[in-house]
């Protein structure tokens, strides 16, 4: 039976964990790091100091809990140790977490996938203790995903990451998926800053755009993709108010007296906190 990595560490404190050490590597790295928090919403007046007409990349960070394993179905098991994990990402689901993350990473965002390779209260806390949460997570980048599903000529829809430490496989048919370091997420977004000639605030604009074009990466699903159960609920994002609710949250900010630049910040800062993942602005120090 299959351990339930949220019934152990909780996808928020995994979450903080995960951040508190992007933030130091940022850091280290003689860059300025802000995350997004959702109070900042609620607040008067912009209660963070970020300088949005500098050089910056807005960083955004998702984070998966899945599932412990102890076999591998359907066979072939893939290369794979003894102690693997896995996690669901469904690559068609019409303005889905997946979508949103990989038209703001083509949009000029760094963004990366981040998961446990442990399942444990007492081993979270050692490797939070020791800083080894970064080093005993998966990183893996939307494009990377797409990448692969490209390269095979897998069509979008749901498929598993399933993963051990030290390779990661996209299935249903096992595919080998290039993975990152944990040293990679503040060494790409240094590389962004010293050779990307664009401010942070023209970054979060072109990204807030990007929000309402996500056909535009739009693969064909294997099937219809369509859950009879979400039409009773009157999902935005399903029946197409989510750009008009974007829209006048935007309108709200402008009118609370934020600059433009910090209305839209908010604004890409709430919907990425809403798909729950961590929004965190990078410039230099």
């Amino acid at each position: 039976m299959p351990i339930e990595l949220h019934e152990r560490p909780s996808e928020f404190s995994y979450g903080y964990g995960v951040t508190r050490e992007v933030e130091r590597r940022l850091k280290s790295a003689g860059l300025s790091a802000v995350p997004f928090l959702l109070s900042l919403i609620q607040e008067a007046a912009v209660g963070f100091d970020v300088a949005f007409n500098v050089r910056g990349i807005p960083l955004m960070i998702q984070f998966k809990l899945g599932q412990a394993m102890r076999r591998f179905r359907p066979s072939p098991r893939p290369q794979l140790s003894q102690q693997f994990w896995r996690y669901q990402v469904d690559t068609a689901e019409p303005d889905g977490q997946f979508e949103l993350l990989l038209k703001a990473e083509h949009d000029g965002a760094r963004v990366f996938y981040v998961a446990p390779m442990f399942h444990d209260w007492e081993v979270y806390l050692g490797h939070y203790e020791q800083k080894k949460i970064l080093r005993r997570s998966l990183i893996v980048t939307p494009k990377a995903i797409r990448s692969v599903l490209d390269n095979n000529s897998v069509p979008d829809g749901e498929h598993k990451v399933v993963y051990d430490d030290q390779r990661a496989y996209l299935c249903s048919s096992p595919l080998r998926l290039p993975t990152a370091r944990e040293a990679d997420i503040a060494e790409k977004v240094s590389f962004d800053l010293e050779h990307r000639k664009v401010s942070l605030g023209e970054v979060l604009e072109e990204v807030l755009t990007g929000f309402e074009n996500r056909a535009e990466i739009r693969r064909a699903a294997e099937g219809p993709h369509q859950d009879p159960d979400r039409a009773a609920y009157q999902i935005p994002s399903d029946d197409g108010r989510g750009a008009t609710l974007r829209r006048r949250r935007l309108s709200r900010f402008l009118e609370s007296g934020r600059s433009r630049a910090e209305a839209i910040a908010l604004v890409v800062g709430a919907e990425t906190w809403s798909i729950g993942a961590q929004l965190i602005f990078v410039t230099r120090k």
